[in-house]
């Protein structure tokens, strides 16, 4: 009958998956834990109880999902952004804003998880691919705008002109002098050597007869005679010789003018690029004149015959949509996947976020499709040493040359991992890119091997893959007081990763609250960072969404902390938001016990000066079955007793061992009138009982007061 001690001194790898509990092989068995719930393992090797939910406000709306945004301008001013059905609201020093000060917005319920967004000083920029690009700007605590971002130039090509007009064909097989008849209006004479496709239909115009009728061959069969409107494409620029008035951007305007009938009202906006030089139309005067102002100077003015020129329109339209990713990098803003180009990348001229002239100067704007052997639509950029386009399949680094930023002329893309991302928006840890893998059930950490000198995506859950539960939805980073990744799932739990490579710490633990969580979002605040989140919780009878920020200093949820001035108070209101719920109330740093809350108060045994009243958590700590080697072989699977079981504990005001007490109360004369003081040392728990095959350890805190494990001593013994 083997008797040992074994020792815990920490838990930096966590809680570890089912999947583990018979590798008492590997490392991580001697630092994990078989659950750790409402607890935040830390870099030290302890656990402490995590701090609760302080409720700010309702959100607008219960009835409808919303979303917190950070909104960063320093450390003495960053916002959180309530991004809800078609409003913003605001708040600051944890506290909304105005009564309530909000803006309109052009983004639904059901667009709210695909809005995209990167700030630069007090410039916030807006992505979503069925909306123009939206720029919020800041003038002060209550006075904010959001408007569509009026580009100088925004990325073209030549894609070509698109009817709201549909057609019918003489005959949809391949042939010539098909005709293609309008329901309106549309053909010009210069459309004359243009081709109409549709779902890889071709047909190249050979006559104009009237402004609804064209004629031409069929290359490529249609699949049928209807085409729909909006939905075919009039290939190419109009075929006829264009002469410009002017060369010189200095000059007032510039005429281009043609022969035959090539300009619609519609090309007002778009670009011609001519002669090595390129004119945005300002005006239309007939079809066969249009005027613009110069952007890139002309080499001449002389007449540039057809297919030497083209009219190129903007990329992104209500027909083509907008961009969904965006960033900033190397004084650039980059721009990309919108549904009608999903793998390109355009970037703004340096310095001049609005202007996205392509050209090849160094600073001009540039234009990038990733290249791959598979269909890789871009989910999102990150920046950093590096940019990273991390796509449905792929991880894609961009960068220029050697010591060199990126030009129009010099980017270099290498597909650098292959496991492809998720929807949820990536963080920034440290030096590394953090997203999570496209089925939503890994996160990786995108870091830069030196040994390899390549960059690897290490799947940060590999041990505790049941963690990441359904699927991750969100993640927020948050430096201070405590380097923790936080994973949002899909149920509304929360899931912390406390983690530091250096030190060789990945611990996870599930943070539970009596509600769904649905939005995080970290800010930094004056000596640390703060998570906020929206929370679905059912109180009362109803279903309420609330702001709430996670609070290291009080130990409830959807908490309230409220003062009085001397002598105190017995009954407090106010609690309205958790009418008919049973709330721990903690006054003057002593707990009180739990009462339910009626007519929005509760009654206090006696007066206090200061109260936290909110829903309860239970702190949890399930140690694994220890490993040790008897006479003949392993513990495992044999008869086993923890006899005495040794807690050393930091500031700790109460703990449970499977459901026993642990007696840290302090008495004394020199203790009268005050709140018990915390326990720091080693408590001594016996009798805890045999077990077969295992030796169960439950350690929890109910009190929301401070609890901080350091390490758990065990007198263990096996029987055969």
């Amino acid at each position: 009958m083997p008797r040992v001690t074994t020792l815990q001194t920490n838990f930096t790898a966590g809680e570890l998956s089912p999947r583990l509990f018979g590798r008492t092989d590997v490392e991580a068995y001697q630092n994990g834990a078989a659950a750790l719930e409402n607890v935040l393992p830390l870099l030290h090797g302890g656990v402490r109880r995590r701090g609760g939910f302080l409720r700010i406000e309702a959100s607008k709306d219960s009835s409808k999902r919303s979303r917190v945004i950070p909104f960063v301008f320093s450390t003495s001013e960053a916002y959180l952004l309530e991004l809800g059905h078609q409003y913003l609201r605001f708040y600051k020093d944890g506290a909304r804003l105005g009564a309530p000060y909000e803006i309109a917005t052009p983004w639904t319920e059901a667009q709210l998880e695909q809005v995209a967004y990167v700030q630069g000083a007090d410039t916030m920029f807006l992505c979503h691919p069925a909306h123009p690009t939206r720029r919020l700007r800041r003038y002060g605590d209550t006075h904010w705008s959001l408007d569509a971002i009026p580009f100088e130039i925004e990325p073209h090509d030549e894609i070509g002109h698109s009817f709201s007009v549909a057609l019918t064909l003489s005959d949809a097989t391949v042939g010539s002098a098909r005709t293609a008849t309008a329901a309106a209006g549309i053909f010009l004479a210069g459309d004359v050597g243009r081709s109409i496709t549709y779902q890889g239909g071709v047909l190249k115009i050979t006559s104009v007869g009237s402004s609804t009728v064209a004629t031409g061959d069929v290359s490529v069969a249609f699949l049928g005679t209807a085409i729909p409107a909006d939905l075919w494409t009039l290939e190419g620029s109009p075929q006829d010789a264009v002469t410009p008035s002017a060369k010189d951007p200095m000059e007032a305007a510039c005429t281009l003018t043609t022969t035959l009938a090539c300009w619609r009202a519609s090309d007002v906006g778009k670009l011609v690029r001519i002669n090595g030089g390129l004119v945005k139309i300002d005006a239309y005067a007939s079809a066969t004149s249009v005027s613009g102002k110069i952007k890139q100077v002309l080499s001449a003015t002389v007449a540039a015959p057809a297919n030497s020129w083209t009219l190129e329109a903007s990329v992104w339209s209500a027909a083509n949509g907008y961009p969904s990713a965006c960033t900033l990098y190397q004084q650039r803003l980059i721009l990309g996947a919108s549904p009608a180009f999903p793998q390109t990348v355009w970037g703004s001229s340096v310095g001049t976020y609005l202007d996205f002239m392509l050209g090849s100067s160094d600073s001009d704007g540039l234009s990038y499709t990733l290249a791959s052997d598979e269909i890789n639509p871009i989910r999102h950029f990150a920046s950093g040493r590096l940019l990273f386009a991390l796509t449905y399949g792929a991880e894609f680094s961009i960068k220029g040359g050697v010591e060199k930023p990126i030009t129009p002329t010099n980017v270099q893309v290498d597909n650098q991992t292959g496991y492809g991302a998720a929807g949820v928006r990536p963080v920034r840890a440290g030096k590394d890119v953090v997203f999570v893998q496209r089925s939503g059930l890994k996160v990786r950490r995108l870091s830069y091997e030196a040994s390899d000198e390549d960059f690897d995506a290490e799947d940060l859950a590999v041990l505790s893959e049941h963690i990441t539960g359904p699927g991750v939805v969100d993640l927020a980073w948050q430096q201070e007081p405590e380097p923790t990744l936080w994973c949002l799932r899909a149920d509304g739990v929360l899931a912390s990763l406390s983690l530091s490579q250096k030190q060789g710490v990945a611990a996870w633990a599930r943070q539970m609250t009596d509600g769904v969580v649905e939005s995080i979002a970290r800010i930094p605040v004056a000596g640390g960072e703060q998570l906020w989140a929206i929370v679905r919780r059912s109180l009362g009878g109803a279903t309420v969404r609330h702001i709430e920020r996670l609070d290291p200093a009080i130990g409830t949820d959807c908490a309230l902390v409220q003062t009085a001035a001397a002598p105190g108070l017995s009954t407090w209101s106010g609690l309205a938001h958790l009418e008919g719920e049973e709330v721990d109330v903690v006054a003057d740093g002593a707990y009180m016990g739990r009462f339910t809350v009626v007519g929005g108060s509760i009654t206090l045994p006696r007066p206090a000066l200061k109260i936290e009243a909110g829903l309860p958590f239970t702190a949890r700590v399930k140690l694994l079955t220890p490993e040790l080697q008897t006479g003949l072989g392993s513990a495992q699977g044999n008869s086993m007793r923890t006899g005495e079981l040794t807690l050393r504990l930091l500031e700790t005001y109460a703990a449970k061992v499977n459901g026993q007490e642990v007696a840290l109360r302090q008495f004394g004369a020199d203790l009268l009138d005050d709140p018990p003081p915390a326990f720091t040392g080693v408590k001594r728990i016996e009798l805890l009982g045999w077990g077969r095959g295992s030796s169960d350890i439950e350690i929890t805190s109910e009190v929301p007061l401070p609890f901080h494990l350091l390490a758990a001593v065990r007198k263990f013994t096996v029987n055969d």
